[in-house]
């Protein structure tokens, strides 16, 4: 088989593998992609502390948006996000919100595209 240059193979395995310290399930309640959060101020100030995609998320989302546009914001497979997010919602490091009050096109534009990716 062959590749392109630029490709680096299986380097997007490696880092899902990262994210979630190889899991593939949640040690907590698992949420629904569409699961809208943000980050709370436990959160915000454990955010030095914490580790890579978990400090990104606390720092960047401080508005609710939806576990799948995390993914696709942060450019990480959805389900490593699924995961690491269920994780920092039991740990009080994000809530979880019940309602969606709105959605634009590019929104559902980017969950797409993160699906596709799939």
């Amino acid at each position: 088989m062959k590749y392109e240059d630029d490709v680096e193979v299986g380097a997007e395995v490696v880092r899902a593998f990262m994210v979630t310290g190889g899991r593939t399930s949640a040690l907590s309640e698992e949420f629904a992609l569409e699961t809208m959060v943000s980050s709370t101020q436990h959160g915000r100030s454990k955010a030095a502390s914490l580790r890579f995609e978990r400090q990104r998320i606390v720092n960047q989302f401080s508005e609710p948006i939806a576990i799948a546009e995390i993914a696709a914001v942060l450019d990480l497979p959805i389900r490593a996000v699924q995961v690491v997010v269920s994780e920092m919602i039991s740990d009080g490091l994000l809530q979880k919100h019940d309602v969606v009050k709105r959605i634009d096109a590019s929104i559902l534009l980017r969950i797409r595209g993160a699906v596709a990716a799939l």
